[in-house]
């Protein structure tokens, strides 16, 4: 059931997204066969979102992952996180930044790998649309967000990071408009 969850995602990002990229680590919410980008969260609720890498045109992902997490609202707290079984080794925290590793390749030959769940928890009286975004890992010289590629030398890959929304959308607002009007943004 989880490959073709996963199967579904990927079918989804390759068709739904019109940019390629190389690779990602991406938040997400598992809804039997469907990832979901955005959720309701109420005061004194909490939520599960998971992190996978998404590879895309990337490379396949190696035994170690560097990132933090963000969140846009301080209500917002991360209070805990459960790791994939492959994770052997965890070297700061999700605020400040985290580096993940594993004794072996995590990724070789996978489109999407499931990196570990992280527990939100929210604490607003009056609930705001607010997000979690991956971002640099603060310490890293140059600061970014990485994975390691699955070769002999644990090559350092920087790669993009997602976005998760709570108490709002994650697709991108349209609204209908004329040729006209888009021509006029442009002279």
């Amino acid at each position: 059931m989880k490959k073709l969850a996963l199967s579904g995602l990927l079918v989804i990002m390759l068709f739904g997204s019109a940019l390629a990229h190389n690779g990602a680590l991406s938040l997400y919410i598992l809804d039997q066969t469907v990832l979901i980008c955005n959720k309701d969260i109420g005061f004194l609720e909490s939520a599960i979102i998971s992190l996978y890498y998404i590879k895309d045109l990337g490379d396949d992902l190696g035994k170690a992952v560097e990132f933090k997490l963000l969140s846009s609202d301080p209500s917002g707290i991360f209070i805990g996180e459960t790791w994939s079984t492959q994770i052997t080794a965890t070297l700061g925290d999700v605020d400040n930044g985290i580096s993940l590793a594993a004794s072996t390749c995590m990724g070789p030959g996978e489109d999407v790998v499931f990196i570990g769940d992280i527990t939100v928890f929210y604490s607003n009286f009056t609930p705001t649309t607010f997000t979690v975004r991956v971002v640099d890992h603060p310490t890293t010289q140059p600061p970014g967000i990485f994975i390691t590629l699955c070769d002999a030398g644990n090559t350092l890959q920087s790669v993009l990071g997602g976005t998760f929304v709570f108490n709002g959308s994650c697709n991108p607002g349209v609204q209908p408009t004329s040729w006209g009007a888009i021509k006029e943004l442009y002279r």
